[in-house]
């Protein structure tokens, strides 16, 4: 196989101890002429670097040796992790599935494990089992930590220090580690394989993923609900079948999980029902509530309607059926038999009418507990608004309204009274002008109109003193020109 480190001699600024060292041990850590099996639209601009790519797919080292490339080295994975499962909606994973994540040029990375552990001290992650713990409030976290896990952690070293025969110092030096001997395959022989760590199947998630996925999963449902009282129930088949577009069923389960302990939802099996079903809560603020009666009694109506329109469905069919063999009857010429099929016919369409007047029935009453939720909802608008009017006029009384009004009214007269005075003359209550000589200006004024109006041109009177058109043709006459004319 060619060397892959084609350029190693060149000076790089990523060139460390752990390319050196894993240079001699291997090789190539991944053959460059294979092609690229990652799919990553954010990939990092180091994933095109061979020296490099090859210096971080390695296994760490020990940190004392080149500090800044083992910090940069654990910087670039925790990256590379949290893009590609936010990228890819990766919900849970464990280090084989990271493994196989960033395989690139037919290689995997060799350094993982280290970087799953540091991002679960800084709690970036978590396993399966931490997040399906309820939330608590800060008080109850500081009494666990402060209080519970000291002491259950005291409470059991003083046991297991009194159930080791007396002898207290062999319970301080006790170790975990057992050695184990090679186990064998299937022929009885020796694997040769490097050994399964727990680590590699032990799944982890990211919490910001899980609650950003549960809540949309959550207003998915919630937007679906037009009768809260009613519809915030579903089978937990269709619950899956609806959401099969989001998330698929593995991580719908986990998902279903976390929602169920934080009190978003509740999956519950329905004797009755005989069904799986999952209530879930109208408001994300709230906490789900069990199931009650109203919403058992519209899944049994539910149910029987949907079993007996299946049952009206197959007596049409039937009657349909017969239909075409009492024309065949009668075509043959059998009209006994056809009578008989005839009478069939009718039984089977009374039963139909009959089936179908129980379903009008049931859907009435399905639709009335529909309308019980819009009746309570508006009964509930009405008090609010009946309290908030009724605050809203607190300390108003008819009294005070009347007195006001009369207030009001001393006061309108008495500025109409102040405008009243405001227009008199100045002059004794008197006019400066007399009105009599005023009175002959204006009839002399009307009397200047008048005459003009009657001298206004009237255009019939024109026209009835126009000559009358001559009835004799106008004859013609020699024109002879002047000599004045000529120039």
């Amino acid at each position: 196989m060619p060397n892959s480190f084609k350029n190693f001699d060149q000076t790089s600024l990523y060139r460390t101890i752990d390319q050196l060292n894993f240079s001699v041990q291997n090789d190539s850590i991944y053959d460059i002429d294979e092609d690229d099996d990652i799919e990553w639209l954010n990939r990092p601009d180091e994933w095109n670097d061979d020296v490099r790519m090859k210096a971080l797919f390695a296994p760490f080292r020990n940190r004392d040796i080149n500090p800044l490339h083992y910090d940069n080295k654990i910087k670039f994975w925790k990256q590379a992790i949290i893009s590609i499962c936010t990228e890819k909606q990766i919900l849970q994973f464990d280090q084989k599935k990271l493994e196989d994540l960033f395989v690139r040029k037919g290689k995997r990375p060799k350094c993982l494990e280290l970087i799953i552990n540091e991002l679960l001290k800084e709690s970036s992650i978590c396993t399966r089992e931490e997040c399906l713990k309820p939330k608590t409030s800060m008080l109850a976290n500081m009494f666990n930590k402060l209080i519970w896990s000291p002491l259950s952690w005291s409470t059991s070293y003083f046991f297991r220090a009194s159930s080791s025969n007396g002898d207290f110092t062999s319970t301080l030096y006790t170790t975990s580690f057992t050695p184990k001997s090679p186990k064998q395959n299937a022929n009885n022989s020796f694997s040769c394989q490097s050994p399964i760590k727990e680590s590699d199947f032990k799944s982890y998630v990211f919490p910001y993923l899980i609650e950003a996925k549960s809540q949309e999963i959550l207003r998915k449902l919630q937007t679906s609900v037009i009768y809260k009282n009613v519809d915030c129930v579903i089978e937990y088949d269709r619950l899956t079948e609806y959401l099969s577009e989001i998330v698929d069923e593995h991580d719908l389960d986990f998902i279903l999980k976390y929602l169920e302990v934080n009190e978003k939802i509740l999956i519950v099996s329905s004797k009755e029902l005989d069904r799986k079903l999952v209530k879930f809560c109208f408001n994300s603020n709230d906490k789900v509530i069990p199931l009650n009666e109203v919403e058992v009694s519209y899944l049994k109506l539910k149910d029987a309607f949907n079993k007996i329109e299946l049952e009206c469905s197959k007596l049409s069919a039937q009657a349909d059926c017969l239909n075409k063999d009492i024309k065949n009857q009668l075509m043959s010429g059998n009209k006994n038999t056809a009578l008989k099929i005839l009478k069939k016919r009718k039984q089977l369409e009374k039963s139909l009418d009959s089936k179908e007047n129980i379903m009008q029935n049931i859907e009435t009453m399905m639709m009335s507990i529909q309308q019980a939720d819009t009746n309570k909802t508006t009964m509930d608008v009405l008090i609010r608004g009946a309290s908030a009017l009724k605050e809203a006029n607190k300390g108003i009384s008819i009294e005070q309204i009347d007195d006001t009004m009369c207030e009001i009214q001393d006061i309108y007269e008495q500025n109409n009274e102040i405008e009243e005075t405001l227009t008199r003359s100045p002059v004794n209550g008197k006019s400066v002008f007399d009105d009599k000589e005023l009175n002959d200006e204006l009839n002399q004024l009307l009397s200047q109109e008048n005459n003009k109006a009657n001298s206004t041109f009237n255009m019939d009177d024109l026209l009835n003193n126009l000559p009358s058109i001559p009835n004799d043709t106008p004859k013609k006459t020699d024109f002879k020109t002047s000599s004045s004319l000529i120039f």
